[in-house]
């Protein structure tokens, strides 16, 4: 008799609020009158903390243990103001400001740590996919098709997603609020 339960490709990601999911789905439409088709073209706005493959009980763990984490971190309101056509990683994406990214950066950092198992993959540097996998000339044709950027949030809440494999996207099933109250001393000693 075969006990192995089945696992899942879950990614936690910060979450902003829908306005600017809105945004930066038409930013993504005016990619795809450009270019038509491309990967990450249905991919909600977020900014990946890591990917993990894990089972129903596994699952809890890490729900359990970025409910903990969320009760120390503050929010902040971050801009992203700047748009990245990198032909070296074939993507196009926003980046933060400078203060922004200091914070997004610490946020991941904490996060990352208080979630790393042999199961977990980080993602890379804050920053919201607008195309990936692109083309030269994909990317080519990208240039100068925005002006300027300045996308405003509060970054304020923490989604896990659950790959869907029928719609080839993440789902988010889960979402917590970063609460920024200090760590006790015992809470240290769980992270």
């Amino acid at each position: 008799m075969d006990l192995k339960l089945k696992r899942a490709l879950y990614s936690i990601v910060v979450y902003p609020q829908k306005e600017v999911i809105n945004d930066v789905k038409i930013l993504k439409d005016v990619l795809a009158a450009k270019i038509v088709k491309y990967a990450s073209r249905n991919s909600e706005a977020h900014i990946t903390i890591i990917e993990f493959w894990a089972d129903q009980y596994e699952l809890e763990f890490y729900k359990k243990r970025i409910e903990k984490i969320c009760r120390s971190q503050r929010p902040q309101e971050v801009t992203f103001d700047s748009l990245s056509l990198s032909k070296f990683s074939h993507a196009i994406v926003l980046l933060p400001d400078d203060s922004s990214k200091y914070y997004l950066n610490d946020l991941l950092k904490n996060f990352r740590n208080g979630l790393k198992t042999n199961h977990t993959v980080n993602g890379t540097s804050a920053h919201i996919s607008i195309g990936r996998e692109l083309s030269l000339a994909q990317i080519d044709k990208a240039q100068n098709l925005y002006d300027n950027i300045n996308l405003e949030f509060n970054c304020d809440t923490i989604a896990i997603r659950e790959f869907n494999k029928s719609k080839g996207q993440f789902d988010v099933i889960s979402m917590f609020k970063l609460l920024g109250g200090p760590l006790s001393h015992h809470q240290y000693s769980l992270l």
